[in-house]
């Protein structure tokens, strides 16, 4: 009986995803003549998001794909294809999908579609960037896990190490959140930055070495005039005003 697998990859190829990519070959194995393999990669739309921390606008702005889009989004995937050819693995039937749209509800779509026997995607872990973007958006391969109707494996990037200097984590966390979201106010507590910016393969919950860190971080981003400082109620603030 033939299978198909259902491969999503992003853009720029993450850790995660190329080692997805190695994983199809241990999936196929002697398999490989019967397996037909879809690449799909879909190119979300944009959102709206608010400046202040904590809140969602959740409008979609109508878009469409350009020849542009389209292009890079060819490249991707046959960079994805070189890599597998790489690999040895000669599978007879590589099929290429683009979407536009959700990536989650995406991959779930095309799944029942082409009727995949297995989805494989991987999963950008815990670094600051992905945080901010599962605070807004959600998180991609739960979404697919809970609503997709084949099994589905999530291939994850190695587990990085705490870092040796948590002040230093915070401030660059901070900053760039900051460039992320131009032009609106944010007002930051040091628990709540330990919380949204918690380092990877630290320990979960706010602790007093992490609170400290936090809080010399917003006192070095008040100095240098990133931050205000305001005393409300007893409770220190740190506004980007």
């Amino acid at each position: 009986m033939n299978k198909c697998i259902l491969l999503g990859v992003d853009a720029p190829l993450s850790p995660a995803t190329r080692q997805a990519i190695r994983t199809i070959k241990d999936l196929a194995g002697p398999m490989v003549p019967r397996v037909r393999l879809i690449l799909l990669h879909v190119m979300p739309l944009p959102y709206l998001t608010s400046p202040s921390l904590g809140m969602y606008a959740g409008q979609v702005q109508p878009s469409s794909v350009t020849a542009e889009q389209r292009h890079e989004a060819e490249k991707i995937l046959a960079t994805v294809r070189l890599l597998l050819q790489e690999q040895a693995l000669n599978l007879p039937r590589i099929d290429i999908c683009i979407r536009l749209g959700s990536p989650a509800d995406e991959i779930v779509r095309v799944a029942r579609e082409v009727h995949a026997d297995l989805v494989v995607m991987g999963s950008r872990g815990n670094t600051v960037r992905e945080r901010m973007r599962r605070l807004f958006m959600g998180s991609k391969s739960r979404r697919v896990l809970q609503c997709a109707t084949c099994p589905v494996m999530i291939v994850s990037q190695q587990q990085a190490s705490p870092p040796s200097d948590l002040v230093l984590w915070y401030t660059e966390a901070i900053t760039h959140y900051l460039d992320e979201n131009p032009g609106g106010l944010t007002v930051f507590t040091p628990v709540e930055v330990t919380q949204l910016f918690a380092p990877p393969g630290g320990k979960t919950g706010v602790e007093r070495k992490e609170r400290a860190a936090a809080l010399l971080a917003l006192e070095k981003l008040a100095q240098d005039g990133v931050l205000c400082r305001h005393d409300i109620q007893g409770e220190m603030r740190y506004v980007n005003d």
